[in-house]
């Protein structure tokens, strides 16, 4: 009789610590996720600031220069005139839904795919962005 409540209380125990294994296993993995898209926000956005960056200096610098500049992440980006009559630059990641609005100074052509060397050159005016 004494072996049985032994072996019961020792089924009871691993039972519970299983358990508590298994909510430690999914909060960790929820802990990860959140980290993993906080991080890729993070390294967007320093993306799209180091592009938002060299389109105001080639803008600045003026017609025939260009700058290169690396992103690490794919940024779809593209121009347009605002409802004040000033122009902006929209860059997006279409791998985590983010999106930034900056005020250009020039008028953008859009590309997509943007990613690792990206040159970014003035011509006439106007900003042109091109994977290197």
């Amino acid at each position: 009789m004494m072996r049985a409540q032994i072996t019961i209380e020792y089924l009871l125990l691993s039972v519970i610590a299983l358990v508590l294994i298994s909510f430690s296993v999914f909060a960790l993995g929820r802990i990860k996720d959140a980290s993993e898209k906080a991080y890729d926000a993070v390294e967007f956005r320093s993306s799209a600031a180091d592009l938002a960056n060299a389109m105001d200096e080639v803008c600045a610098l003026g017609e025939g220069n260009s700058r290169v500049v690396y992103l690490r992440r794919a940024i779809d980006a593209e121009g347009g005139l605002a409802a004040d009559g000033g122009r902006y630059a929209e860059m997006r990641d279409s791998a985590s839904n983010l999106t930034i609005v900056r005020e250009a100074f020039c008028d953008i052509a859009g590309a997509v795919g943007l990613e690792g060397k990206t040159e970014v050159k003035n011509e006439g005016g106007e900003i042109f962005l091109s994977k290197s």
